[in-house]
């Protein structure tokens, strides 16, 4: 998702927030603020389901209010598509909870292309714990170094598949396009790591899976 819909959730969040308590605008951003403030650097950031409910806001309402302004990313379909030819198994590991990627996923048409979908609702953790890993291993039977990881985030997507023993490719684009590199989700997001491959375009991918 990028930084343009989190501003406009937020600014959703606030203008409504303040006529349905009546309290002034101010108010409502310090208590939005503090809000999130307190769940940095655990999944529970990205749950917008319970901020609603904790703000007494319509989180599926803002969510779908925005839903126009996600991209895909050029080329993933087409390797979504290939790995599967390939007998690869798509998952999409994410730190959004489960009903919120549920309707950026069918928002984009991509239901079809994925055999799983792990939220951070569904690991309870973010994915720089490695669980997300663990649970599709666990659903496929499927072992680590037969398996890859694609990401743009080094300590989200990269350290934790090192870690477990995936091949790991990293997208190097990936930083100008989303939002994922900020310290609201790991102060160590800059952290320099070495992923197995580097690439600029989500096309690259084939030569690696057929290598």
């Amino acid at each position: 998702m990028s930084l343009s819909l989190i501003k406009q959730y937020v600014h959703l969040w606030k203008k409504n927030w303040p006529k349905k308590n009546a309290i002034s605008f101010k108010q409502a951003a310090v208590k939005y603020n503090s809000h999130l403030t307190k769940l940095e650097n655990t999944w529970r950031w990205h749950d917008y389901v319970s901020h609603g409910q904790e703000l007494g806001i319509d989180w599926e309402k803002c969510q779908k209010q925005n839903l126009s302004k996600l991209k895909i990313i050029a080329g993933a379909e087409d390797i979504l598509k290939f790995c599967r030819q390939k007998g690869y198994k798509n998952i999409l590991a994410t730190n959004a909870v489960k009903k919120v990627i549920q309707l950026r996923v069918e928002h984009a048409d991509l239901q079809k292309l994925f055999d799983l979908v792990i939220a951070s609702s569904d690991a309870g953790a973010l994915k720089s714990e490695g669980k997300h890993f663990k649970l599709g291993f666990n659903k496929f039977g499927s072992s680590s170094d037969c398996s890859y990881s694609v990401g743009d985030n080094p300590v989200q997507d990269i350290r934790p598949a090192l870690r477990l023993g995936l091949k790991t490719i990293f997208c190097e684009s990936g930083r100008y396009l989303t939002h994922y590199h900020s310290e609201h989700i790991s102060g160590n997001y800059k952290e320099k790591i070495e992923p197995d491959f580097k690439i600029k375009t989500l096309s690259e991918i084939n030569k690696i899976i057929q290598e």
